[in-house]
């Protein structure tokens, strides 16, 4: 479904499914803190639909789409949510904007763009492959970047895809990394950005639970890893990271992909556990994978919080959601092992890191 540039300004209402497909244009920014080099800055950007009556966000934030997806040639018109987070080195702004209204996407040739304007803003991203310009504007927040090209082949057009049975799955297209400049205001205060990005476009017609991170290495390596999963972690109602239902994860994908720039080669592995504990209310991941090829483990600690609860009515007046968390992070310790090297916490430089995990079902 998703293959070429252009697939990612488009959606695909033939393929979804009632009350369940989403498509998503998600951002993730990685920018330099002088201040404290060993906690860089992040920013989270998202466009979201779902073909659905009414979406809660955080119990107080109601979206009932008004505008059905039409597509027309090279145009299409819906009802979006746009949401953002950012954690300025110090500080976690969540949300920092949250809000919807009518979105509009164009695509010809090499170029697209997506936009959506509401009563309170304006926010879009626009360009050509691995070359975008991104813009938001409120009351309270503007932010101004240029995402270009960096390294290959970190900097292709990478599609991936997965069907369980059926049309339940997802279908994606990916800039692995991307440099990123610009500057962002809140409030009063105005910061110049230096860093890099991550970003995928995503249709996906079943929400599991999931475990997911990326690391970029600036050597050029590259990690990412995701592990959805069914089980009791689906009946969770609650934002605590405690919980007597944090077990029975039946994981039914497993996929660790790391891309060696110094072998210009990319290891991709199956067999992959992941374990947590906790400090101070932050996770830590500690992740080992192998393959016929290689070893690799590598321990992730998370240093901020956004949680995202995503809910629908159920049977009325249930609703149930899910606890996305999208966590700043980073790497801690690393060891890749071949027949023939071996790769320690290190080697590759400095990193850049984001996780995910979700828990409860929509």
């Amino acid at each position: 479904m998703h293959q070429v540039f252009s697939d990612i300004w488009k959606a695909y209402p033939e393929n979804m499914l009632a009350n369940r497909t989403w498509h998503w244009w998600w951002w993730i920014h990685f920018f330099e803190n002088p201040d404290r080099p060993e906690f860089p800055r992040q920013l989270m950007v998202l466009w979201v639909t779902r073909n659905c009556k009414e979406l809660r966000v955080n119990d107080s934030y109601h979206w009932q789409p008004k505008i059905p997806i039409v597509i027309n040639e090279n145009h299409a018109a819906f009802d979006s949510i746009v949401a953002s987070w950012y954690y300025d080195g110090n500080k976690m702004h969540d949300s920092l904007i949250l809000d919807h209204g009518k979105t509009e996407t164009w695509w010809e040739d090499h170029v697209g763009r997506i936009s959506m304007e509401s009563d309170k803003g304006t926010y879009s991203f626009a360009g050509s492959p691995g070359d975008f310009q991104l813009n938001m504007r409120n009351e309270n927040v503007g932010i101004e970047l240029s995402n270009q090209p960096w390294k290959d082949p970190l900097t292709e057009l990478l599609p991936t895809s997965k069907k369980f049975i059926g049309n339940i799955g997802y279908s994606m297209l990916k800039y692995r990394a991307l440099l990123s400049s610009g500057k962002i205001r809140v409030d009063e205060s105005e910061t110049p950005l230096k860093g890099r990005c991550y970003f995928q476009k995503v249709q996906m017609a079943i929400t599991p639970c999931w475990y997911w991170a990326i690391v970029q290495w600036d050597n050029g390596a590259y990690l990412q890893y995701f592990l959805p999963h069914l089980g009791i972690p689906m009946l969770r109602r609650s934002i605590s990271h405690d919980s007597l239902m944090d077990w029975g994860e039946m994981m039914f994908s497993k996929t660790l992909r790391f891309y060696d720039p110094e072998e210009r080669k990319e290891y991709l592995m199956k067999h992959v556990r992941i374990t947590k504990r906790y400090e101070n209310d932050l996770p830590i991941f500690r992740v080992n994978a192998f393959s016929n090829e290689g070893e690799l483990t590598i321990e992730i600690a998370t240093y901020a919080r956004c949680c995202w609860k995503l809910s629908q009515p159920l049977i009325e007046p249930l609703w149930h959601g899910i606890f996305y968390n999208e966590y700043p992070a980073r790497v801690t310790d690393f060891e890749f092992k071949t027949g023939i090297r071996t790769i320690k916490h290190g080697d590759f430089g400095k990193s850049y890191c984001n996780c995910e995990h979700t828990w409860g079902s929509v």
